[in-house]
């Protein structure tokens, strides 16, 4: 079971597992939708995927065509995205996960628009 919420714990849910490997999007949308260098993400089947609390709170932005991303109206936390092309799954973004049982370490792993990646995340000098 995978249990999960957005920053200020308004919105939780829960999975059952996830089904694909854990993709790393370093896509400018990815990036500024999660204001990091890159996004971490994986695929849910709808069936296994339920909204525990915050239902009202959640709030959609279609960030491209198609792609619907649902985030917390009160903290902005994105908690996953849907596509129209993919109506059985949503994608979750991993970076909203409290407690897991599941073994991530099983899945596979997998970059992509590593054309995109930001020139400073894999510097090696760091100057702070």
């Amino acid at each position: 079971m995978i249990k999960g919420s957005c920053l200020c714990g308004k919105v939780t849910y829960e999975v059952t597992e996830l089904i694909s490997p854990i993709v790393f999007c370093h896509c400018s949308f990815c990036r500024k939708a999660s204001s990091t260098a890159f996004s971490a993400n994986a695929l849910v089947d709808l069936a296994s995927f339920q909204l525990l609390s915050g239902q009202e709170a959640l709030v959609i932005y279609e960030s491209s065509p198609r792609k619907i991303r649902h985030y917390c109206k009160q903290c902005h936390s994105q908690l996953y995205h849907t596509k129209a092309d993919m109506p059985g799954q949503l994608t979750l973004k991993l970076g909203t996960i409290d407690r897991c049982d599941q073994d991530l370490g099983k899945l596979e792993r997998k970059h992509i628009h590593d054309e995109q990646t930001v020139p400073w995340l894999y510097s090696s000098k760091i100057n702070i």
